[in-house]
């Protein structure tokens, strides 16, 4: 009977050590919360790029045409925007937010929250502290049960009986306690085996399992937080199953929860939890990709806010149905001294100016500001109104080129499926750099001049080109012109002010940069000389 109530205390000890483990954690967790915002930090570190963020896009991405295209994502450097966005505190909101900058039609940031996080300290401490508990997992993919995922293995009911194999074999005690206590042993030797052969194979799955249920927990914390009626009475069936698939991965020194994993590896519980909880997200699938959307949401729209108070200045981007598209003190994200400008779409744009002038720059503001507006409802400007629609570039054309593509094979790639895009007639925004730079003047001009002809003349497009080739300013007399300059200074050194002006350039500085970057000055003066005779020639390069 003593040693009975020895058994007891300990049982009592290890219990209330693992709810002191929980509580003391969760104070702390608080406590960091506390300072994250105003400290413009991140409760966890990025461990890598290897991390993938794309899992939930690609999952219901794959008959949608009208997100940022692969091309577009690289020519803007949108993954370098993301991480610069990145406060979130869980993987959906990574997931979710990345999926708002693909500009995946239907979802969003809630500004009415982005305001309540931003102004009421009390909600956005709630708010982070349930969302902190969710936390991430680098590399889920628990967004894959948000669509009908199929799963491989089929539930052996046989393992229910399996299960029962360490309690049935207590009644070998009768034929002797040598033989009771084998028994016993080799019972749960049994299943043990059979539970560490099931999690080695399904381990994948089964964290993202895991995950799922507890962001169906976090959804109902959050809308119950939010004054919404959660309505959960289709999935409390799994609700349930959190407080038994425990991960002691995420529970490392919890002496508590080491225990209840190894009795549920004696057990078998995990299998018979990883199959219901598969058919019931199966079942419910539409449910789950809901609490997906709640959790993602609030996340993306607590980083988005984070992610705002870190800027000098920006705008809430207003929509309108007519084509337009107005930017005033509009700057780059991305640049720490970015320079602001003023611009109005009136017609087709081409762009001409110097080398490092500012043409490619000023692009990938417009179109990475027009993303960010409809992904993120956040301009990085003083003003910014815009018509919704799908943006596309051509402007680097690196993964091309390293696939094996010559450079003027990847252009004619890059460019076609701009024109692709536009049979789905919806406003599109076309970005073009330096078109067709791969071919010779004569070829490039004219077929420079047919394709951004054919551009211009759909309603739906509004386009923007920037050119080395002043003749097209002659041709294309229909579309509107500007241009960046340079100044050569006092001590022969280029300088440019990166401010876009009404007009064409009459400059350019090839030549002056080979000078400036120490090129032999036999090849600079000859360059001079030969741009001299070609001018006389009346013969533009």
């Amino acid at each position: 009977m003593q040693s009975f109530w020895v058994y007891v205390l300990i049982t009592i000890v290890l219990i209330g050590t693992g709810i002191g483990y929980s509580v003391y954690d969760s104070i702390q967790l608080k406590r960091k919360i506390k300072t994250l915002f105003n400290k413009q930090a991140t409760l966890f570190k990025q461990k890598g790029n290897h991390i993938m963020f794309d899992h939930y896009y690609k999952h219901i991405s794959k008959e949608e045409a009208r997100c940022i295209d692969d091309i577009t994502w690289n020519d803007l450097s949108m993954d370098q925007l993301f991480h610069r966005i990145n406060y979130h505190f869980t993987s959906v909101g990574e997931e979710y937010t990345y999926t708002l900058l693909r500009n995946f039609p239907g979802h969003h940031v809630d500004e009415t929250m982005l305001n309540k996080i931003t102004k009421d300290v009390r909600y956005r401490e709630k708010l982070s502290f349930i969302l902190a508990k969710l936390g991430r997992n680098a590399n889920n993919d628990a967004s894959r049960f948000t669509v009908h995922y199929q799963k491989k293995e089929r539930y052996n009911k046989l393992m229910i009986l399996v299960s029962f194999l360490p309690i049935l074999s207590l009644a070998m005690f009768y034929f002797g306690v040598s033989i009771g206590i084998f028994s016993v042993i080799l019972a749960m030797g049994v299943v043990m085996g059979l539970s560490v052969k099931f999690q080695s194979q399904s381990d994948l799955v089964y964290n993202d399992l895991f995950y799922a249920i507890k962001i169906i927990d976090t959804a109902n914390e959050i809308m119950k937080l939010n004054g919404r009626k959660s309505n959960d009475s289709k999935m409390k069936s799994v609700k349930w199953m959190s407080y038994f698939m425990l991960n002691d991965n995420k529970n490392e020194g919890n002496i508590a929860l080491t225990m209840i994993n190894a009795i549920k590896q004696m057990f078998l519980i995990d299998y018979h939890l990883y199959h219901r909880a598969l058919a019931i997200l199966h079942k419910h699938q539409e449910d789950f990709a809901a609490y997906f959307k709640v959790v993602g949401q609030a996340d993306a729209s607590y980083s988005t806010a984070l992610w705002r108070t870190t800027l000098p200045y920006y705008a809430i981007p207003e929509a309108a149905e007519e084509k337009v598209l107005e930017a005033e003190e509009v700057y780059h994200p991305l640049l720490d001294r970015a320079v602001a400008n003023d611009f109005k779409y009136k017609h087709s744009v081409l762009l001409t100016g110097s080398n490092a002038s500012g043409k490619s720059t000023f692009m990938k503001t417009m179109a990475i500001n027009l993303v960010m507006a409809q992904g993120l409802n956040t301009s990085t400007s003083e003003r910014f109104v815009y018509q919704p629609g799908i943006v596309a570039t051509s402007m680097n054309l690196e993964d091309s080129l390293a696939k094996g593509d010559s450079y003027f094979i990847a252009e004619i790639k890059s460019v076609k499926r701009l024109i692709e895009v536009l049979k789905l007639t919806l406003p599109t925004y076309i970005f073009i750099d330096e078109i067709l730079r791969g071919t010779n003047t004569k070829e490039r001009i004219a077929s420079a001049t047919a394709i951004l002809d054919y551009l211009n003349l759909h309603q739906n497009s509004l386009l923007f080109a920037a050119t080395h080739d002043i003749e097209l300013t002659e041709i294309l007399t229909h579309f509107d012109f500007y241009y960046f300059k340079e100044t050569l200074t006092e001590d022969n050194d280029i300088t440019f002010d990166y401010t876009i002006r009404k007009g064409v350039t009459t400059t350019s500085n090839a030549i002056e940069l080979m000078r400036i970057h120490n090129y032999p000055e036999s090849i600079y003066n000859q360059a001079k000389m030969q741009l001299k005779q070609l001018e006389q020639l009346n013969v533009r390069t």
